[in-house]
C-alpha cells in the first residue's frame, strides 16, 4: 500500500535550477570574482550535489582562476546567493512544475502522507510554497529534511533514511519523486521506488534504475499504476 510520497525540490516540484545558476553569477559580479557559470557548465557542475560542495569543486577542479576559498567564504558566497535566489522567488518569478500542485492535493484526499527530501535549504523550500501555492510547507508536509540535516548529500541516501525515520514508514510504503540521476540513486540506495521525471537540465541523465518515468506530473502523464494509486 501506498503511504508516502517523498518529493526532491529543486527540478523536481518546480525548474529552480536556472534560477540558482543567474543567482550564483549575479554575487560572483558582486564579489568581483571572475567566473561565471555557463548552462552548459551548469549542468556539468550538478552532478555534485550540495551548493557549496559545488563550489569548492569547481574552484578545486575546474576553475582557472582561484582565489583559495576557505569554509566560511563558501558559505559566505553560498549564502548570498541564497538571498538572491529567494529575492527572485518572493518576486513571484519561480512556478511550480504542472501537475504538481494537484498531486499534492490529491495524495492528501487520498490520505497518502507528504515528505519532502532535498539537498536544498529550508529557507530555499519555505520560500517556493509560500509564493507558488501561498502555504507554510509545514502545514502540506508531514516531515521536510534538507541537506543542512544530513552528513553526505545524494547520491548517498542518508537525506531518504531520515525522511524514512521521521514518517515511521519502510522504504516499500514509499514512492520518491525525482529529476536527476543523483536523486535517483540516493532513493534507490534507501530501497525506495522512484518516479523520475527528468527536468531541464537533467535530460541527459540515466534514469534506467527509475521505476517509473514521466515527461510531467500531471495525471495524463503518470504511469498508469500510479494514477490509480494516487487518483482514485
Amino acid at each position: 500500500m501506498l503511504k508516502a510520497l517523498i518529493f526532491d525540490i529543486d527540478g523536481t516540484v518546480a525548474e529552480t535550477e536556472e534560477f540558482h545558476r543567474r543567482a550564483y553569477n549575479r554575487v560572483f559580479s558582486d564579489e568581483r570574482i571572475s567566473w561565471n557559470w555557463s548552462k552548459d557548465l551548469y549542468k556539468k557542475l550538478l552532478k555534485v550535489t550540495g551548493g557549496r560542495e559545488r563550489l569548492k569543486h569547481y574552484e578545486e577542479n575546474v576553475a582557472t582562476n582561484k582565489y583559495n576559498l576557505n569554509s566560511d567564504e563558501i558559505l559566505r558566497i553560498h549564502t548570498k546567493k541564497n538571498e538572491q535566489y529567494n529575492e527572485w522567488v518572493n518576486e513571484g518569478l519561480l512556478h511550480l512544475r504542472p501537475g504538481i500542485e494537484t498531486l499534492i492535493y490529491k495524495a492528501q484526499e487520498n490520505n497518502i502522507q507528504l515528505a519532502i527530501s532535498t539537498s536544498t535549504s529550508l529557507m530555499n523550500v519555505k520560500s517556493l510554497f509560500k509564493n507558488c501555492i501561498g502555504k507554510d510547507p509545514y502545514t502540506i508536509f508531514k516531515t521536510i529534511a534538507t541537506g543542512d540535516m544530513v552528513k553526505k548529500k545524494k547520491p548517498d541516501p542518508e537525506i531518504y533514511l531520515l525522511a524514512l525515520r521521521q514518517l515511521s514508514l519502510s522504504p516499500t510504503e514509499c514512492i520518491a519523486l525525482e529529476d536527476s540521476y543523483n536523486g535517483l540513486i540516493s532513493a534507490k540506495n534507501a530501497k525506495i521506488k522512484t518516479l523520475c521525471s527528468p527536468s531541464l537540465y537533467h535530460r541527459d541523465d540515466n534514469f534506467s534504475e527509475a521505476d517509473f518515468i514521466c515527461e510531467e506530473f500531471t495525471e495524463d502523464k503518470l504511469p498508469i499504476e500510479l494514477r490509480q494509486l494516487i487518483f482514485k
